[in-house]
């Protein structure tokens, strides 16, 4: 038997695990920073709210971009797709985002400059993130996530640096972002691609029939993705765009941090729910049901742990981060945390519906999540200021995860399942 050289051999699970978990959560970390640094090097918050508002449309690109494909194209285990098909149709989706783009931004921000142009140039740093995805997921079919972890330790460190220096320098958020954008397009070239390129050929193959064939098999559940993705983004450039880049920009230094707990409800879950489809298709939906509602007890006992020791020290933290002048604000945190534990909660039901081939249903449920969130946004934002964003997303979530418990507890047969 030929033994492979020593970096194309693939890692334990264990390893792949702890490297994946490592560098995402420090990639985190650094961009949660550069929230940071935008408030700490600007004079006042309009660079933080430009910032934000840009980083709240690039995350309804980026579930464009992305397409929802990631998973299935870890489990094409047959290998229906090559990766130069994953990689062309990467393209593709990435042109169908900017293309979003290009009609959405121009309606919700074209008489302010400052957000039409930090979102414009925040996208050329997101195209690069979102096109990376698709070679993590060709070391992570290799079993080679320790190259993902890398580069996610590297485009941390680097995009930090290529953010704030620029930033300092020349007194511009446009710049900063473009410093931003240029250290991790480098990483891509020089680091992401040549490994990319041990598992086999990367140059895209752009053919109809699979092209065609992959946005059918994905659709759905990047609809669904691209809703869920939304509740967030769009109550906050709802916000943003009635009350200014100011007001937008002091709530984001508050609720920035919270991203965190949605992340870590996320690895929380991640790895068991390939046993939730196990225990459905080997012991039957009673099994299936008893293991939904331990994980999910789990997943809201966490939670509530990371939200009652975080809002203790929230005061201090935030204070000791962005200095007094947050001070007046810091009562949101709580409601943030709770906010985005709820966001946690109705990503693990989307999965769950998912594992029950349910993707029409997820797309339904997170479609009223997210109009529930933005019919709430209007009364809740001028009665309740910043905290009517996070009322507005608490109850869009919760509304939708209620709505997912009973087609969840639908009986399956396990003749159902598929590989």
């Amino acid at each position: 038997m030929k033994t492979l050289p020593k970096d194309m051999r693939p890692l334990t699970l264990r390893a792949n695990a702890l490297w994946n978990a490592f560098g995402c959560l420090f990639y985190l970390g650094c961009q949660w920073l550069t929230t940071v640094l935008v408030v700490r090097l600007s004079t006042n918050y309009e660079n933080s709210g430009a910032l934000a508002f840009a980083m709240a449309n690039g995350i309804i690109f980026a579930s464009i971009g992305l397409y929802k494909i990631r998973t299935f194209q870890v489990s094409d285990l047959n290998d229906e797709y090559s990766p130069q098909n994953y990689i062309a149709f990467r393209f593709v989706s990435i042109g169908l985002g900017l293309l979003w783009c290009a009609v959405y931004l121009p309606l919700t921000c074209s008489s302010d400059s400052q957000l039409l142009l930090a979102s414009i140039t925040y996208l050329l740093f997101k195209s690069d993130e979102v096109f990376s995805d698709v070679l993590y997921g060709i070391d992570q079919k290799a079993y080679r996530m320790d190259y993902i972890g890398k580069s996610q330790l590297m485009r941390g460190v680097l995009s930090l640096v290529g953010f704030a220096v620029p930033l300092y320098v020349f007194d511009s958020l446009v710049v900063g972002i473009l410093g931003m954008a240029a250290s991790c397009i480098a990483i891509t070239l020089f680091y992401d691609l040549p490994h990319a390129k041990l598992f086999g050929s990367i140059r895209p193959d752009f053919e109809k029939d699979k092209m065609l064939s992959l946005a059918k098999a994905c659709f759905l559940a990047m609809i669904g993705s691209l809703c869920a993705n939304g509740i967030v983004s769009l109550v906050r450039q709802y916000f943003g765009i009635l009350y200014g880049s100011e007001a937008l920009g002091i709530y984001a230094s508050v609720a920035t941090p919270a991203v965190l707990i949605q992340v870590s409800a996320t690895y929380l879950y991640s790895p068991m729910i390939g046993s939730l489809a196990k225990t459905l298709n080997d012991s039957g939906a009673h099994a299936f049901m008893r293991e939904f509602i331990k994980i999910l007890v789990l997943i809201i006992g966490v939670l509530s742990l990371f939200i009652v020791g975080l809002s203790i020290v929230g005061d201090f933290a935030l204070q000791l981060v962005f200095g007094p002048s947050i001070a007046p604000h810091t009562y949101l945190f709580p409601y943030v945390l709770v906010a985005t534990g709820c966001v946690g909660i109705l990503f693990y039901t989307n999965d769950v519906l998912v594992v029950l081939r349910k993707a029409k249903a997820m797309l339904v449920c997170n479609l009223i999540a997210l109009v529930t969130a933005l019919l709430l946004a209007l009364p809740f934002t001028q009665h309740f200021g910043m905290n009517g964003i996070n009322f507005s997303v608490i109850g869009g979530s919760l509304i939708a995860v209620i709505c997912s418990l009973p087609l969840i507890a639908v009986n399956r047969k396990k003749t159902d399942m598929q590989s």
